[in-house]
């Protein structure tokens, strides 16, 4: 699938609206299986549908570093009443030739009922504020909707 690396600068100014009745906060290791099922429950219907299992174990696989070391102060989930209903991946360095070194954001995804909320450009701009420096990540060429959020949040193609 053709896709597009994408990198932002440390933005200038670093506040963000959190939506009403969604709490972000770090994602901890319990928190893990409620990753799964929402990134499961994110793909439901549509091309790239996987099974709860598959879903779970690559949030795993995420968190033990199998693509990048797991960046704790890079990684959230936004929660609305007990229900996770984002989260966003980060690590400290990907493993791809391709991609620029350093924080680099390798998945973002809000369970579709809860989408157009402001909950992914909340997701983006927590992780933003608390790491100050430059972040990548990588955009699915066919998302025109993440691609405008990303732009609209400072991010830039690379060459």
């Amino acid at each position: 699938m053709p896709n597009t690396l994408m990198v932002a600068e440390p933005p200038t100014r670093t506040d963000h609206v959190i939506p009403g009745g969604v709490v972000l906060r770090t994602l901890e290791e319990p928190d893990l299986r409620a990753v799964g099922q929402a990134y499961w429950r994110t793909y439901l219907h549509s091309p790239d549908e996987m099974t709860l299992n598959d879903a779970t174990d690559d949030v795993l696989a995420s968190w033990r570093g199998e693509y990048g070391p797991w960046l704790a102060d890079g990684s959230f989930g936004a929660w609305r009443d007990d229900e996770l209903v984002g989260a966003i991946l980060t690590v400290t360095d990907a493993p791809w030739d391709d991609v620029p070194r350093g924080p680099f954001i390798i998945d973002l995804f809000v369970v579709p009922h809860a989408r157009r909320n402001g909950i992914g450009r909340a997701l983006v701009q927590a992780v933003q504020a608390g790491l100050q420096t430059s972040i990548g990540l990588r955009v699915d060429d066919t998302a025109t909707e993440a691609r405008a959020l990303y732009v609209s949040l400072g991010f830039r193609a690379l060459d």
